[in-house]
C-alpha cells in the first residue's frame, strides 16, 4: 500500500459533496485502519476541512489519528495546527475539546506542549481560547490549565 497516495485521496474526497467522494474517502480510510507511521498524523490533520459535507463520515478521520498511541498523537498533532487552522480550524478545536476532556491525554499534552515553539503555543493558546467562549461552563476549567501551563514556559 502507498500511504502517500491513501493520504492524497483522503486529501482529494474531503468535503465528501458527492457519493464517488464519500466512497473514496471511506476506503482510503479503510486502508490507513492498520498503518502505524506516525509520521502520517501530521499529513492526516491536513486532510480536514470545515466545509466539508459530512461531518459524521469525517468523524472517521478523528477516530483514524486518535486510534495512533498516546505519545504520538500528542506529539505530532499539534505540529499540524499551524496549517491546520488555515482550513480546518473547527476540527482543531475538536480534537483539542476531545483531549480536554480526558485527565490522562490533557495532562501529557500539557507536558508535550511546552516542548513545542512558539508558534505551535500561541495556535493552542488561541484556539483553547476559543473553546472557552463557546463553552465556558464545560471547558474553562481544562483549557485555562493547559493556557497557564503554556504561559510559564
Amino acid at each position: 500500500m502507498d500511504i502517500s497516495l491513501e493520504i492524497k485521496r483522503l486529501y482529494d474526497s474531503r468535503l465528501l459533496a458527492t457519493q464517488a467522494e464519500y466512497e473514496e474517502f471511506e476506503d482510503a480510510l479503510e486502508n490507513l485502519a492498520d498503518c502505524t507511521d506516525r509520521n502520517i498524523i501530521r499529513d492526516l490533520c491536513m486532510v480536514f476541512d470545515d466545509t466539508t459535507q459530512d461531518e459524521e463520515v469525517m468523524f472517521g478521520l478523528v477516530h483514524l489519528i486518535e486510534d495512533f498511541d498516546m505519545e504520538s498523537y500528542l506529539t505530532q498533532m499539534p505540529t499540524a495546527l499551524p496549517k491546520m487552522i488555515e482550513n480546518g480550524k473547527e476540527w482543531a478545536m475538536v480534537l483539542n475539546k476531545r483531549i480536554l476532556n480526558s485527565d490522562l491525554y490533557r495532562i501529557e499534552y500539557t507536558k508535550t506542549l511546552k516542548e513545542m515553539n512558539h508558534e505551535i503555543k500561541s495556535v493552542v493558546i488561541n484556539l483553547l481560547g476559543e473553546i472557552i467562549s463557546d463553552n465556558p461552563k464545560r471547558f474553562e476549567r481544562p483549557a485555562n490549565e493547559v493556557i497557564s501551563n503554556l504561559k510559564e514556559t
